[in-house]
């Protein structure tokens, strides 16, 4: 597999197509393109690690059994996340820190083995999701506009990848002064509903460049910070004002076509902080429609903890981790709708969310509340819950083994429950477990014999 790579890589200089378009250029190219089979025969796939390597590994049902990637799993491309999309391919998405990304899809062939479809190389990756038949990523960069002193403005990077033919298109729009308050932004999550795309719109403070063309935005002169600091993700240059002042505001842009190039509807509120969950440069989606076509927007409330020091001011926002929504069909948020989740359940905060079925969404929780929050990347998220939109009730996942170490990524919803990938601190091997959406009960299922899995989902089998 890794051979395999570099040889495509080495190779799509030969095969680049016009400027910010690159045609993939896979072993299997120029054959046919796989079908699904006449009875549309299905199986489970699950992307799981050994010994460093990264496998994907089929099983007939996520309930019971055992499954191993030991002499049946397929050596794939080790991603940080997994897109599955329309039952035809999975892609495989390599975060590769601050580097480029890279990618893989893959299909499940005539005898039902996951088999490489199409590799990928693109920007690197701080969200992702699907837009009709392709898989975006997104990322924020330099654009190529600077000002007289040399300053660079930033922008939204995303990458097309198309799941029919391995095409790649690449586009980039403004990322500066996007929500018309002089900051720049980024992505977080795609959600297509009701014939739109929403995307969580996070702002993220000014750069030099945005400070030089818009100065009336800067709200307080002293928020600019006076000499070069933070590390990783969070590292900051002087002039710049390094976090958003407006941490207690959400926006969701909405797409009506099917260009990011087109001007969005932008919906805000003041009723909850951004939206997005968040470890170090990684932006988590935490926007998500309902069955009925609602889309629910839920912050955790990361404002609290954007705290001033001797070295750089910052605006501290105060709005606790909570929800709202945009009715199907509208362009603002519903006045009449709030949830605080810091009330009601556990009390705690969210970290990550998914939708589980009709108005059921799993919640992923800070185990120790804001005080855990508070301590980034060494907070604690072991707690799930299950939030029922119409009830506006929280009821906390029982059921989950009691030497609970960790969860996988992406967890697979299906009839009315959510699979949820579950390691422990013992010998045990991991696991899946069925997370009823009435009642939060979770049952232990399908046991993989790895050393961890991140998620599964359902493909059809093709001739």
């Amino acid at each position: 597999m890794k051979n395999n790579f570099y040889t495509w890589a080495c190779m799509s200089l030969l095969c680049a197509g016009t400027v910010g378009m690159l045609a993939s250029c896979s072993d299997d190219n120029d054959s046919p393109e796989p079908t699904p089979a006449p009875e549309a025969e299905t199986a489970y796939v699950i992307a799981a690690k050994d010994d460093g390597t990264s496998y994907l590994i089929t099983a007939p049902s996520l309930d019971e059994g055992r499954a191993t990637v030991r002499g049946t799993g397929t050596e794939v491309l080790g991603g940080s996340y997994w897109v599955f999309k329309n039952l035809n391919y999975v892609f495989s998405l390599v975060y590769n820190k601050g580097g480029a990304g890279t990618g893989a899809s893959y299909y499940l062939d005539v005898a039902g083995r996951p088999t490489e479809r199409y590799l990928y190389e693109f920007n690197r990756i701080t969200s992702y999701g699907t837009w009709g038949d392709k898989v975006v990523t997104v990322s924020t960069g330099d654009s190529k506009t600077t000002d007289a002193d040399g300053n660079i403005a930033q922008a939204l990077l995303f990458n097309y990848l198309d799941e029919n033919t391995g095409g790649q298109t690449e586009g980039s729009i403004d990322a500066e002064n996007f929500l018309g308050n002089g900051e720049n932004v980024t992505f977080a999550g795609l959600e297509e509903a009701n014939g739109k795309l929403y995307t969580s719109v996070v702002p993220m403070g000014m750069s030099l460049y945005g400070i030089g063309q818009w100065p009336d935005k800067v709200t307080d002169p002293d928020l600019i910070a006076k000499a070069d600091g933070g590390s990783a993700s969070s590292s900051y240059t002087a002039g710049t004002i390094p976090s958003t002042q407006y941490p207690d505001n959400a926006y969701v842009a909405i797409y009506s076509r099917t260009s990011f190039a087109d001007k969005p509807v932008i919906a805000v509120t003041d009723k909850i902080g951004f939206a997005c969950g968040r470890h170090r440069s990684q932006y988590y989606q935490t926007i998500w429609a309902a069955d009925n076509g609602d889309v629910y927007v839920f912050s955790p409330g990361y404002g609290r903890t954007f705290t001033s020091s001797a070295d750089l001011k910052k605006v501290t926002g105060t709005k606790p981790s909570g929800v709202v929504r945009i009715r199907k069909g509208a362009t603002e948020f519903d006045p009449d709708y709030y949830v605080n989740f810091e009330e009601i359940g556990t009390k705690h905060p969210i970290f990550r969310c998914w939708h589980i079925s009709d108005s059921y969404f799993l919640l992923q929780l800070y185990s120790d509340g804001v005080e855990g929050m508070m301590q980034g990347k060494n907070a604690v998220t072991n707690e799930l819950a299950v939030f029922d939109a119409d009830k506006r009730t929280v009821v906390p996942v029982t059921g989950l083994p009691s030497d609970l170490a960790g969860f996988g990524g992406e967890p697979y919803g299906e009839n009315g429950a959510m699979y949820m990938a579950v390691t422990v601190t013992g010998g045990d091997r991991p696991a899946f477990y069925k997370i009823d959406a009435v009642t939060g009960r979770a049952t232990k299922g399908l046991v993989i014999d790895a050393e961890s899995v991140a998620t599964a989902g359902k493909l059809m089998i093709h001739k």
